[in-house]
């Protein structure tokens, strides 16, 4: 098995290559993107470089994901490119439709026209929505979604044409529906859930506005590959979208999670509200994960489990030894 994963220099793409790698029923992982292979990421895959190749390609560019996939003869697509929006941050609205839609479209197309049936690709959990359009309850794959920016529209709009690619051509899709995401060198509109447990790791503080108290439903990077490695495995999939997510959590959680493991973590918060207690700004906090466990058997770590592994990244770039549980 020959997977090439698009977008494998990022936080998702980099922790599903080193999952993959590990299994020893995939012969090779290809990653495609614009950015090189980081120093550490490398070192994290010491054991099992004979089996990776980098290749830099653009998914805007379809010749490049068919140069990728015929020159390492690919039967397995994963599509993790994509460009995250939020928090106030103003992207070039052309790269975003060139990346979120012309790149998905793009890596379907080339998965059907090199014979690729199997493709699993990132949607998100930002389909659904607001928590306040669910009520107290979480929210599952069969409610109706409620897109309201241009990533969450992208997103949907990658499922709607991964069910018509999947209808006329016979091709198995499965999309995956991250909550919010972290892990070392994790960059996105949320970024400080990724910087918490990476700058207390080598030493340095941490401090926001924020009071620390807003709920939101995570998955770490580790997880989420995991899955994602279980999934391009299987043949298909018994249902086209999965949440992937843990419950309710607090950047205050995550600290003490984080001072478990570095007590002197030198972590402060300030008094501005980080959580609308209505729910109707936002993403849900209550995400069900009930159809991954029920089809594939999937469970997310604990956060102490997924904690300690972010924490041992950072210090792996930082040539720090690594801290035991």
């Amino acid at each position: 098995m020959n997977v090439l994963v698009t977008g494998g220099s990022g936080l998702f793409g980099r922790k599903t290559i080193i999952h993959l790698l590990e299994d020893a029923d995939i012969s090779s992982v290809v990653s495609m993107d614009l950015a090189p292979p980081q120093e550490w990421f490398m070192k994290s895959i010491e054991k099992n470089t004979s089996k990776f190749r980098f290749i830099r390609g653009d998914v805007s560019r379809l010749e490049d994901i068919l140069n990728a996939m015929k020159l390492y003869a690919i039967d397995r697509v994963i599509n993790w490119a994509f460009i995250m929006v939020g928090g106030n941050v103003q992207v070039d609205p052309r790269l975003l439709t060139s990346v979120n839609v012309l790149g998905m479209s793009n890596s379907f197309e080339a998965a059907k026209t090199m014979g690729v049936e199997r493709v699993v690709y990132a949607s998100s959990e930002t389909v659904y929505g607001p928590q306040s359009m669910y009520g107290d309850r979480e929210v599952t794959e069969d409610d109706q979604t409620n897109p309201t920016h241009s990533y969450a529209v992208c997103k949907l709009y990658a499922e709607i044409m991964a069910g018509q690619y999947a209808e006329q051509f016979g091709m198995k899709f499965t999309g995956v529906r991250p909550t919010i995401g972290y892990g070392h060198g994790g960059r996105s509109p949320a970024q400080f859930w990724s910087d918490m447990p990476s700058m207390a790791a080598v030493g340095k503080p941490f401090s926001m506005e924020g009071d620390g108290n807003g709920l939101s439903s995570l998955v770490s990077a580790d997880d989420l590959a995991e899955f994602t490695k279980i999934l391009i495995k299987a043949p298909s999939s018994p249902h086209p979208v999965y949440n992937v997510g843990g419950p309710a959590t607090s950047l205050k959680d995550m600290a003490e999670v984080v001072r478990k493991y570095i007590p002197d973590a030198k972590i402060t918060f300030g008094s501005q509200p980080m959580m609308d207690p209505s729910g109707k700004f936002g993403l849900p906090w209550r995400v069900s994960m009930k159809r991954a466990i029920e089809d594939f058997g999937f469970t997310c770590m604990t956060l102490e489990e997924a904690v300690l592994i972010h924490i041992n990244d950072a210090r792996m770039e930082a040539g720090l030894e690594p801290i035991k549980g």
